[in-house]
């Protein structure tokens, strides 16, 4: 009878607890099914008449219940205490206030999306101070011109993403008589600049070219050159001819240089990242200096350049294009090494930060660094003092769309966190969700004033300063 019994509630377990995967099921019949006489046992005793009519469906629930905690258990590997180098600089604050947001009920009910996502024409016939207030926070890519047209006389982002199929069959005058055309309407509005920006690495990610002449990563072109006289005056001129395509398309911020460490290449399975062939070198000290030299020299032509990907994506092996990747290092280490270029050159003024959609372990567990509030506010922010101007990498990616918190709930986070732009590539499908979301939020007041006004200047400063004038001014 026992043995009936326990078969037949492990047929009526229903599969989203375990994943779908039988599997689990049947490796932990055994302990499952001990566990649910006891159940069992238990109810049968203390059933009243009336109760006893619920009896089959009580059954089914305390059996998945046991299951799954069965299921659980046998799972559960012992948590290993992180490794700590010797000269690890982990700050205790930082995990516990990841632990703290991971419990902490009041954390998960700040984030509630609206029922619906608007329609795109209800966006931008929403309240026009709103949009424009919350639309200072987002630069989308398009493919459909007409429509990024639109959003900006509507005043509902701080700028565009040019790419490959924007310039794909297009002349430079064509591609840059369409930005001049935004620029004019925003010119009209009596506001700052667009940002116009672009992902122009060099190597494999050359979005621009044609029409723009192609040209070898910063990686490839320092590879045999034997000291740093003979890769500053290379790296110089690699970064003027770049700027100079640049500026006369009407570029004000490129998407490069990556300054993540070329670790461990031979055994990347990154996917569409192709870290291998984008990373400078494996030694931050030369990845900080030729960053150094690239960005100075594209300053110089008044083009603001962006470290990439914060925290790095040197010892991630996952593609962020498709899922979150995740960091193991010690923060130690991560100061030691990854963090180096970093650290050595993201407070120039001239220079942004692009946040990647990698969690740290050691910090945050649950959240990528492109919305942590752990990695953001209390690392960036607060304990390096960080006033810069950060980006995040694009919410179009898998590592976005597909989380739990989805597009809006992430945008809301990262903003909330001091994210200052959230780069939105796919506005087609993914701007109206975005907006939907950070209008509710600020019509719920969930945005701290003074860290919104913060944000604001930094974006601001970006786009009326001239980078050659920051350059000058830190000289």
């Amino acid at each position: 009878m026992i043995g009936d019994t326990s078969f037949g509630l492990m047929l009526l377990a229903p599969r989203r607890l375990v994943g779908g995967r039988w599997r689990y099921v049947w490796k932990c019949r055994i302990g499952a099914a001990l566990g649910v006489v006891g159940v069992l046992c238990s109810l049968l005793s203390h059933l009243s008449t009336d109760a006893q009519a619920q009896a089959p469906l009580q059954t089914i629930d305390a059996a998945n219940t046991t299951i799954a905690g069965a299921v659980a258990n046998r799972s559960a590997a012992k948590p290993k205490p992180p490794r700590q180098d010797a000269n690890s600089t982990a700050v205790p604050e930082l995990a516990a206030a990841a632990d703290s947001d991971a419990r902490s009920p009041e954390t998960a009910a700040s984030i509630t999306l609206p029922t619906r996502v608007l329609s795109r024409a209800e966006v931008v016939a929403s309240n026009s101070a709103r949009l424009a207030r919350m639309g200072h926070h987002v630069i989308i890519g398009y493919h459909v011109f007409a429509q990024a047209k639109s959003l900006v006389e509507r005043r509902a982002i701080a700028g565009v993403f040019i790419t490959d199929h924007n310039a794909r069959g297009r002349s430079a005058a064509a591609l840059k008589g369409e930005i001049d055309s935004l620029q004019a309407i925003r010119k009209a509005q009596g506001l700052q600049p667009l940002i116009i920006a672009a992902d122009q690495e060099g190597g494999a990610v050359s979005r621009l070219s044609p029409p723009l002449q192609r040209q070898q990563s910063l990686g490839q072109l320092i590879a045999k050159l034997p000291n740093d006289t003979v890769r500053k005056s290379a790296v110089e001129a690699y970064a003027s001819l770049q700027a100079e395509q640049l500026r006369r398309l009407g570029v004000t911020v490129n998407f490069a240089p990556v300054v993540d460490l070329n670790l461990n290449p031979k055994n990347r399975r990154d996917g569409e990242t192709q870290l291998r062939s984008r990373a400078i070198d494996d030694e931050p000290f030369l990845v900080a200096k030729v960053a150094g030299w690239y960005c100075a020299t594209l300053a110089k032509s008044g083009i603001m350049c962006t470290l990439k990907h914060f925290p790095g994506l040197g010892r991630v092996s996952r593609d962020t294009h498709v899922v979150t990747g995740e960091i193991s290092a010690s923060e130690g280490q991560l100061e030691l090494n990854d963090w180096v270029p970093f650290r050595r050159l993201m407070d120039k003024p001239y220079i942004a930060t692009m946040l990647g959609h990698v969690r740290v372990g050691s910090i945050d567990k649950s959240t990528p660094a492109s919305y942590s509030k752990v990695i953001i506010t209390d690392l960036i922010r607060k304990r390096w003092k960080h006033q810069g101007l950060l980006i995040t990498d694009d919410f179009s990616m898998g590592a976005i769309t597909r989380s739990h918190d989805r597009v809006g709930g992430a945008a809301i986070k990262a903003l909330q966190a001091g994210a200052d732009l959230v780069l939105v590539s796919f506005s087609e499908k993914h701007y109206d969700a975005v907006m939907s979301a950070l209008l509710d939020a600020d019509e719920k007041s969930l945005f701290d004033g003074d860290m919104r006004a913060a944000s604001l200047a930094r974006i601001v400063s970006a786009t009326s300063k001239s980078p050659a004038e920051s350059l000058a001014k830190s000289n």
